[in-house]
Parts: C-alpha cells; structure tokens; sequence
C-alpha cells in the first residue's frame, strides 16, 4: 500500500537518488554516520553508509521517492546502527556488591556498563523504559514529514549542538529557531497533561 510519499523507489530510483547526491549532501551523511557509530565496532562512518546503502538496495530497507534522501538516511543509519549494537550487545549486569573493596571507583563504569549497556540502562526499570520508548514514538510521530523539527530531535538524541545541526541541515537561524518553537509547541500539545501547572 502506498503512502504519502508514494510506492516504495525502485532500484533505479535509488541509483539515481545517490548518484545526485552533492558534496555538501555526503558531509551531512559522513556526521550523521558518525553520530551513530558507538557500539557498533565500526570504524569509519562510510562503513555505516555503504551498509545503509546495502540494504536499502537489496530490499531490507526501503524509501519512498517522495521523501527527502538525506533525512531518511539518517533514520535508517540510526536503524541499521541500533541493529549491529543489539546483535553485539554483550548482557553483563552487575552489583555494587561486584565490586572489591579496593576497587578503583574509575573503574566502575567499565563493570557496571559498556558502550553498548550504560550504568543508566541498569538504573531504568522495565516500566520507565517503555514509558520513554512509547513518549520517542509519540514524539516522532507527531513530527514525522517536518524535516527541520526531526533535524533537531536527531541532534538532540545524538548529543549535538545547535550549529552542527544547523550546518548538517543547511538551515538558516530564523529556520532553525522556528522549527525549534514548533517542536517545544508540539511537546506541550503532546504531553500537557504532565507540565507544571
């Protein structure tokens, strides 16, 4: 079934749709690339470009011809990524009891995490982290077509300043401020049962 964008692009569609990419186009997917490489043990983020490109061209991944390439990208690299962490994911779980006594406290984030199980994971029930998984759905669902506002929430989520994300989406201040309004505006649409009154 079709949606908004249209069918899903055929292989010529998506040859083309690389092949028209611009430099400018491959620096924004070369940081978006690199926003997502922890935990996956890769080392260059062409590695997480070309793999993206691997499975959107065998089928395992699939874009629309009417959405915009490099936003999409960055949705699918962060898929692709968060599939190598979870198939690599080691579960080492421990204790403070772990630990020795005359053990180094610098130490503990290497016991108690890793790159791909932080401290924080350990910390989060079951019921806080899919309260948090539903609210990024909801989030991303509301925002989804508005590409500048999903520009921000990727920096956001991948830890990155307002002017890397400008310069990553090519926006403008004025852009940029505004579709940060629109987002706080939404947030408040979508959650204001749990503002403060």
């Amino acid at each position: 079934m079709d949606s908004k964008y249209g069918a899903t692009a055929t292989l010529d569609q998506i040859e083309d749709q690389i092949e028209r990419l611009a430099e400018a186009d491959w620096a924004r997917l070369r940081k978006m690339a690199q926003a997502n490489l922890w935990g996956t043990r890769l080392d260059d983020p062409e590695e997480l470009i070309n793999e993206t490109f691997e499975r959107l061209i065998a089928g395992s991944r699939s874009w629309r011809a009417g959405m915009a390439f490099v936003p999409w990208m960055r949705s699918a690299m962060k898929s692709v990524a968060d599939g190598i962490r979870n198939r690599n994911a080691v579960k080492l779980e421990a204790t403070t009891t772990d630990l020795a006594d005359d053990c180094d406290p610098d130490a503990a984030p290497d016991i108690f995490g890793s790159e791909e199980r932080t401290p924080l994971d350990l910390v989060l029930t079951e019921e806080a982290r899919a309260m948090a998984e539903s609210d990024l759905a909801k989030i991303e669902a509301h925002f989804k077509g508005d590409q500048n506002v999903e520009l921000i929430l990727m920096g956001i989520e991948d830890g990155l300043k307002p002017e890397e994300v400008r310069e990553i989406g090519g926006l403008t201040l004025t852009q940029y401020e505004s579709a940060r309004k629109q987002l706080r505006r939404g947030l408040d649409r979508l959650f204001s049962a749990r503002r403060g009154k």
